[in-house]
């Protein structure tokens, strides 16, 4: 396991890799926060985790892993998390992926 740097937003993040199955392992911590971090927009954008399943194309349970931590959502959530997000005006504004990825800077909440 080696440990490599991943742009974006004009900043990099460290990420463990796992070159031998190339998948990220992220810890619970982090999970935790971005589910809770993924719940309050859903929340601000008034819709239930069915309403959500709908906009991102999964079950509604994966949501539900998603939030608590149990699962990590995949690029194509947040894409489409984002894209939502650009469909409401407050949120256009003052929602960062800074925020969204890390908890920091410009956000909702924070």
């Amino acid at each position: 396991m080696s440990i490599n740097k991943f742009p974006y937003g004009g900043k990099f993040s460290n990420l463990l890799y796992d070159k031998a199955m190339k998948t990220q392992k992220l810890s619970k911590e982090y999970l935790l926060d971005l589910g809770h971090r993924l719940k309050i927009i859903r929340t601000v954008l008034k819709l239930d985790q069915r309403q959500m399943s709908e906009v991102l194309g999964t079950a509604q349970s994966q949501i539900s892993k998603i939030e608590i931590g149990r699962s990590a959502p995949t690029l194509n959530h947040l894409l489409m998390i984002k894209k939502v997000v650009g469909e409401d005006e407050y949120l256009r504004e003052n929602l960062t992926w800074e925020w969204i990825l890390e908890g920091k800077g410009k956000g909702i909440i924070g």
